[in-house]
């Protein structure tokens, strides 16, 4: 009879309860512990002969679990777990996209001297094979380019605005009732989340770490209904997009950035909706894919976590198989390009006084910062005298176009700066 492989879970909310629910009844595994929060709370699946414990230490030292599988999140008391887990030569699978961004290659030096593995396929996108194909399907590319939806809750936030015309307000409290949304849904609006995965994904595409605190961010709350319809008026729609290139003039420094933008609607990235994920990528023998799919959920989720526990598990029959995953990402962290430094074509939409020449004296700021425009539209005049202006530029460096409208913002016929948005080129 072919020995059983021995695991041990950390956490047993959504996406913990869906591997359980798929490994109960695999005879290759036998999950002898599972350390949760509340050991007396009501749970929907039979969990007679496995031990409990509100201590998941216990699961790290444990003399008899071979692998930790880590589905609880957070940083603390994860790291310290998984670290402690690793020093006893246990192999690890891990959901956390945040322990990963920040703790990654720190944690995979770990797992290399004591020759044991990290899988983390969960981490980012859901039930998307999307690590295993950036870390062994794609060897034999370049890449030139990876961008991503993946933060389903935005996604379905910007789909409900465009679908039903929605204000930002409307489109998050259906989020949130729909379970899309968290109570406190910071890390999806402004970006945080999609931070972490883009960290994850370029250091794989590009196998050089990331500072997460580094990398540009701008969240979706400024953008609203008018936004959404004006986009799809000159050809494009609004997504969360993380985005991950070498810089511009300098292959030294990864243009890593996250921030909604103007997708035309021939880019497949286009045609994703609501919860769903997409990850666009360009490497220089494949050409362009997208990888599609479910984001997020209790068995998209747990899908990919089962499928790395199967991998290892596989793979412990061979002599030294660590070896042959350990990943090929360099030490120290890749300078980031600056944002001021990119060049992109943008949508800036502006409220002003609706006075003779305003359009004029706009356009006369843009031209003295060299920001050519495409196009300049004026939306309506409201009660109180405000005109709303939309203004399409060319493809002109980010440092400056802030330049212009910081010459703007200071003009007695500014009353705002409404939302200023990149363009997908």
């Amino acid at each position: 009879m072919m020995a059983k492989t021995t695991l041990g879970i950390f956490g047993l909310g959504t996406v913990g309860t869906g591997v359980v629910a798929l490994l109960r009844d695999n005879p290759q595994f036998e999950i002898r512990a599972i350390a949760i929060r509340d050991r007396h709370k009501p749970r929907e699946l039979e969990l007679a002969n496995i031990e409990l414990t509100d201590d998941p230490f216990k699961l790290a030292d444990h003399p008899d679990i071979e692998m930790l599988v880590e589905v609880a999140g957070g940083i603390d008391p994860a790291y310290e777990v998984i670290k402690r887990a690793i020093s006893n030569g246990k192999h690890i699978v891990t959901a956390n996209k945040e322990l990963i961004a920040k703790h990654g290659p720190e944690l995979f030096a770990l797992a290399n001297e004591h020759k044991v593995t990290i899988f983390f396929e969960a981490a980012v996108g859901g039930g998307i094979p999307l690590i295993s194909t950036l870390q062994r399907g794609l060897q034999a590319n370049r890449i030139a380019r990876v961008a991503g939806i993946v933060n389903g809750t935005t996604n379905y936030i910007l789909t409900k605005m465009e679908r039903e015309q929605q204000s930002f307000a409307d489109a998050l409290r259906e989020a949130q009732a729909a379970g899309y949304a968290e109570a406190d849904p910071t890390d999806d609006v402004e970006g945080r989340d999609v931070v972490y995965k883009i960290s994850i994904l370029s250091s794989l595409a590009f196998q050089v770490p990331i500072e997460v605190e580094k990398i540009y961010r701008q969240g979706i709350t400024q953008i609203t209904d008018l936004d959404i319809k004006l986009a799809n008026e000159f050809g494009y729609r609004i997504k969360m997009i993380g985005l991950a290139q070498p810089g511009e003039d300098n292959e030294q420094a990864l243009d890593v950035r996250v921030h909604p933008m103007l997708v035309p609607r021939h880019h497949p990235l286009a045609s994703v909706e609501g919860v769903n994920n997409a990850i666009f990528i360009k490497g220089s023998a494949v050409g362009e894919i997208m990888l599609y799919g479910p984001g997020a959920g209790r068995f998209p989720t747990a899908s990919a976590v089962v499928g790395d526990i199967i991998n290892i598990a596989s793979a412990l029959k061979l002599p030294d198989f660590a070896q042959y995953f350990q990943l090929p990402i360099r030490s120290e962290a890749c300078e980031i390009f600056p944002i001021a430094d990119t060049t992109n074509a943008y949508y800036i939409r502006l409220e002003t006084h609706d006075t003779p020449g305003v359009i004029g004296t706009l356009g006369h700021a843009f031209g003295e910062h060299g920001v050519s425009l495409h196009s300049v539209t004026q939306k309506g005049v409201n009660s109180e005298g405000t005109a709303t202006i939309v203004l399409l530029t060319h493809r002109v460096k980010e440092k400056q176009v802030q330049a212009a409208l910081t010459q703007i913002s200071a003009q007695a016929t500014t009353k705002q700066i409404g939302v200023v948005l990149r363009v997908l080129i």
